[in-house]
Formats: C-alpha cells, sequence, structure tokens
C-alpha cells in the first residue's frame, strides 16, 4: 500500500485544491495562490527529505 503511494506521488505529484471552488479556480485562494493545485502530503515529505539530506551534506 505504502510503495503504491510513492509510486503515485512520484507520477502525480499534484493534486486538486479542495479550498477552492470544485468547478474552478479561485483567485483569492491563500492555499494554492489562485493555481487551482496544491501539492500531495508525499510529495511534500518527499522534497523535505531531500532538502534535509542536502543541507546535511554540504
Amino acid at each position: 500500500m505504502t510503495l503504491c503511494y510513492i509510486v503515485f506521488c512520484l507520477a502525480s505529484p499534484w493534486r486538486r485544491c479542495a479550498r477552492c471552488r470544485p468547478g474552478g479556480k479561485n483567485r483569492t485562494c491563500r492555499a494554492c495562490n489562485g493555481t487551482g493545485k496544491r501539492p500531495r502530503l508525499g510529495w511534500q515529505l518527499y522534497v523535505y527529505a531531500r532538502r534535509l539530506h542536502r543541507d546535511g551534506t554540504r
């Protein structure tokens, strides 16, 4: 199950913003800055771990 989610996050790291209107983009949405897309939680964790590793090995 976890492996499937990791592969899914690598294949599709962005999801629709839940705070925007369901039909489209909301320009005033602070969660996604009006783009209508937000990164998935798994992708955010991957980016955090990658940056932590990069900063720790410098």
